[in-house]
């Protein structure tokens, strides 16, 4: 994670938990809290193994696009808190296969696995976004990412070839 981004978690006074990086902490004037990437932890109790899961989903209906601004209205937190390293790595995660899920529905034939595997887990988003443009490039005009190939002529013809 990059210094300056600052990981919170919030409890709101609805009950919800929201894990999110804050841009803009609210002031006198203004009760909102610009934030970005806002998931809200889900628990789930396993009574036959004694163990409570978490999980991590968009925190606004319709709205799963982490890098889209959203505001808290400061008035509405009744606890926060900086999460544990282990907790800011798997959210971190989650932030990248949600963004990931996103380029995979706006390029359906983009290979997911390589593009996980290409990614580095401590990545910065503007890594991220270089390799993912990357790897789109390629998986888009295979001929012309490959810097070796500039001497090769597309041969890309409209219509039925006979």
């Amino acid at each position: 994670m990059s210094k300056s981004k600052q990981i919170r978690q919030f409890k709101l006074t609805n009950n919800d938990e929201v894990i999110c990086e804050v841009l803009e902490w609210d002031t006198e004037e203004n009760a909102a809290i610009l934030v970005k990437g806002a998931l809200r932890i889900l628990n789930f109790d396993d009574f036959s193994k004694g163990v409570r899961l978490f999980a991590f989903r968009p925190w606004m209906g319709m709205q799963d696009d982490p890098d889209i601004f959203l505001t808290i209205n400061a008035a509405h937190i009744v606890g926060e808190v900086s999460p544990s390293e282990n907790i800011i790595k798997h959210y971190a995660k989650t932030v990248r296969v949600i963004k990931t899920m996103i380029e995979e529905k706006r390029y359906p034939n983009l290979n997911m696995d390589k593009v996980l595997d290409e990614i580095p887990e401590n990545a910065t988003d503007e890594e991220f976004d270089e390799i993912l443009e990357d790897i789109i490039r390629e998986e888009e005009d295979p001929i012309s990412a490959d810097s070796s190939s500039d001497n090769i002529i597309k041969f890309r013809p409209k219509g039925t070839l006979h």
